[in-house]
């Protein structure tokens, strides 16, 4: 949120500058005069207007001024940087572990080895000849550039103190990862909480490459599609290392080093299948082993496969059914014939169940998933499946994932759609079998959301759902799946299935809520408003373009937008005679007017929506539209206005006689004290900011709204400061910390620190 205030970090050093400053009874001519830093340079530092000097100018400050002052030491500690864990423990982005087994590439290793240790330190200039900072390793399907990715990321770990990073770009994909995507989980990991993402993409990758200048960092960027996709997840100076994979070369990509890789050399690759063997069998010829590596075509990914396989048989016996069965040596993607090869070996392996659950399983969009949705494409029970999934995972052909999940290597996901293409070609009733079981356990899940759930879903859903108890099983499913059911959405409604794709986007509108840093909720509830258009029914489409309304403000702070689209909205809701979603579609209208600037207007339009949700007897509308009127009051300097509308607001909520459920007026009546206690601060009321503050925080704890509750204790401890309750200050602060440091909200813990060294 952009509100016109310094960084806090950058406030606490100036304020603390000039405090020592004058302690030292230096003007500031007398101390630049003894650091050698400009006047100039002293007095922006000291208003806030230099946030974050360089290292070497607080050096030179610190030697200047007396060293037993007690300014200078809170200086010093000021200047300090806050220690930080590793980007690889924040639980985004965690990097694989190699593969157990590894042999060869030693000038690949060795070269980037050199590139790391050629890299600057942060705080170093860069001079002219900057190293490169980014290596692409390319080459055919197959020949390992991921293992060796892996293997030179953990020999390295030591030279990348700040942490380890890996996504999977998907490059093979019919929807690879998205730029923007990669980029939201690159800041995720790095410590920028979901609200404090960018939402434009250029800005989203500006942010990230800031915080890789500033850390040592070592990124893999793995499968990319193409330059488009790679150029804005690549570093611009040479702090960090960034490494990908991709089959192309990527050559229209600049400041990178390619690193090309061949197919193994025959010893490396003889060396790599003896290894995943096992012990060498007695009377073994090594002649047998070498002609089993030129079958796999030298290629890792093939002699992983088939080394799994050799511990049960001998390299004769199987050079025999290489022999047999030679028209199975085929060509794939640039001539990587030896993934074919042991691609088609494991199958004809396989037991005719596990066959079909394997070809199958090229069905499922997402990149990876559980084995209930590779049960519902087996037409299996669950337990079933799990079988001859431990099978597959056994065989190498289904690579096991974090949380009991299951993922296909992009080559293999291809052999099983050439595998479909041949014995199934007619998928479309599985297509649509794992679509409706999708869509319908998301509509599930997300009623659990709702705070008066309708039930409008009941009628078109499909047997063996999941079981979904509660809203954290219900959370856990959607976060899971979104790979899976946001695809599955897309199909639907390319099929046709506009009644399927309705009834999911109603089903998670407040869901959505819960999970704003999601970039898909402008398509979900685009698709959902087309598909009712579709539909023909007003009423639904007058619900449903009012949350694509909501979605263009919320999501693409698209006033013009969300005024069209909420105007439509109102169009439908008037001919529908649907006198709430009329309300709605004003209240959405005014959002825009507000992003715009237009809070006369904004106002205007919530006054309006106010009097149609009493008409429609609307319990969740009308606190919504009077707490905006609020927002537009204060926006227009109408302070007591505003505090007379939410404490109109804040009666009517906590009204039994209103009737709202639970559900929506706790966390309605806890926003509206946050509120309230806001205004009477800026009015200097404290005793009444406090009070107000304190069932703040004691109602978003109630209903575990933390990132609320963390802020609403640092509000509340700013009051209590002004009161004299110091005690109760700290405990807020405390408990703010707590809260903030586990949500990584390290700004909130950085100001709720702050606020507690000043209670000091």
């Amino acid at each position: 949120m952009h509100n016109g205030r310094q960084d806090p970090q950058a406030d606490t050093f100036g304020v603390l500058l000039r405090a020592a400053r004058v302690e030292a009874g230096l003007t500031i001519e007398e101390l630049a005069a003894h650091s050698g830093v400009s006047g100039r340079a002293i007095s922006d530092m000291e208003r806030g207007r230099i946030r974050r000097p360089q290292r070497r100018t607080v050096t030179a400050l610190l030697d200047a001024l007396p060293a037993g002052d007690r300014s200078r030491k809170l200086l010093e500690a000021a200047a300090e940087p806050a220690p930080r864990a590793p980007a690889e423990h924040t639980g985004w982005c965690r990097i694989p572990a190699p593969a157990q087994h590894f042999t060869g590439r030693d000038d690949a290793l060795r070269t980037l080895t050199t590139l790391a240790s050629g890299l600057r330190e942060p705080d170093a200039p860069a001079g002219p000849d900057r190293p490169y900072a980014a290596v692409v390793l390319t080459g055919p399907p197959g020949v390992g550039k991921s293992a060796l990715a892996l293997r030179a990321a953990a020999d390295l770990a030591g030279s990348f103190p700040d942490g380890r990073l890996f996504v999977d770009l998907r490059g093979m994909a019919d929807a690879p990862t998205p730029a923007p995507e990669a980029l939201r989980l690159l800041l995720l990991a790095l410590g920028v909480t979901g609200h404090r993402i960018p939402r434009d993409p250029a800005d989203r990758a500006g942010a990230y490459r800031a915080l890789l200048r500033r850390r040592r960092l070592l990124v893999v960027l793995d499968n990319a599609a193409d330059e488009s996709q790679v150029r804005p997840l690549l570093p611009d100076g040479g702090t960090s290392l960034v490494v990908v994979t991709s089959r192309r070369r990527l050559s229209g990509l600049e400041s990178v080093r390619w690193l090309p890789l061949d197919p193994l050399p025959e010893a490396e690759a003889v060396a790599l299948i003896r290894a995943l063997r096992g012990p060498q069998r007695t009377g073994e010829d090594p002649g047998d082993l070498a002609e089993l590596v030129r079958h796999c075509g030298y290629l890792p990914l093939a002699l992983r496969i088939v080394g799994r396989q050799l511990r049960g048989r001998t390299a004769r016996a199987m050079n025999r059914r290489f022999a047999e069965e030679g028209d199975r040596i085929t060509v794939i993607d640039a001539g990587g014939s030896g993934v074919t090869v042991a691609l088609e070996s494991s199958y004809r392996r396989l037991s005719p169940p596990a066959r079909r659950v394997f070809r199958r399983l090229g069905l499922i969009p997402g990149p990876d998933f559980a084995a209930e949705l590779a049960a519902v494409v087996a037409g299996e029970e669950t337990s079933v499946t799990e079988r001859w999934l431990d099978e597959l995972v056994e065989l190498g052909l289904v690579q096991p994932r974090a949380d009991q999940r299951y993922g296909l290597h992009d080559l293999v996901r291809v052999y099983t759609g050439d595998r479909m293409a041949r014995e199934e070609p007619d998928d479309r009733r599985l297509r649509e079998r794992m679509i409706r079981w999708l869509l319908a356990t998301a509509s599930v899940a997300g009623e659990h959301f709702e705070p008066e759930p309708t039930g409008a879903q009941t009628g078109r859903r499909v047997a063996g759902l999941p079981g979904l108890p509660d809203a954290a099983a219900a959370m856990a499913w959607l976060d899971g799946e979104v790979g899976n059911w946001f695809p599955a959405l897309r199909m639907a409604a390319e099929d046709g299935l506009h009644e399927l794709v309705v009834d999911v986007a109603d089903a998670l509108h407040w869901f959505s809520d819960r999970r704003l840093d999601l970039d898909i909720w402008v398509d979900v509830f685009g698709l959902g408003a087309r598909a009712a258009t579709a539909l023909g029914d007003a009423a639904i489409e007058a619900r449903h373009l009012n949350y694509f309304a909501w979605a263009q403000g919320t999501f693409l702070d698209d006033g013009e937008a969300a005024i069209r689209i909420a105007a439509a909205a109102l169009d439908r809701a008037v001919a529908a005679g649907d006198v709430a979603e009329q309300g709605w579609a004003l209240a959405y209208a005014s959002t825009g007017r507000f992003m715009l600037g237009e809070f006369e207007e904004s106002l205007d339009l919530l006054l309006r929506a106010a009097e149609l949700f009493r008409r429609a007897g609307d319990r969740n509308g009308l606190p919504h539209a009077l707490q905006g009127q609020a927002g537009a009051l204060n926006r227009l300097g109408r302070h007591d206005e505003a505090l007379r509308v939410l404490e109109e607001t804040l009666r009517l909520i906590s009204d039994p006689g209103f009737g709202m459920v639970a559900a929506t007026r706790l966390p309605a009546e806890a926003l509206a004290h946050l509120r309230i206690g806001m205004l009477h601060a800026v009015a200097e009321r404290w005793a009444e900011s406090a009070q107000h503050l304190r069932a703040a925080v004691a109602g978003f704890h109630g209903i575990d709204m933390r990132t609320f509750e963390a802020t609403a204790a640092v509000e509340l401890a700013g009051s209590l400061r002004r009161t004299g309750e110091v005690d109760e200050a700290r405990s807020c602060l405390d408990r703010a910390m707590a809260l903030a440091e586990a949500q990584d909200d390290t700004a909130l813990a950085a100001r709720a620190g702050e606020m507690l060294a000043g209670l000091s």
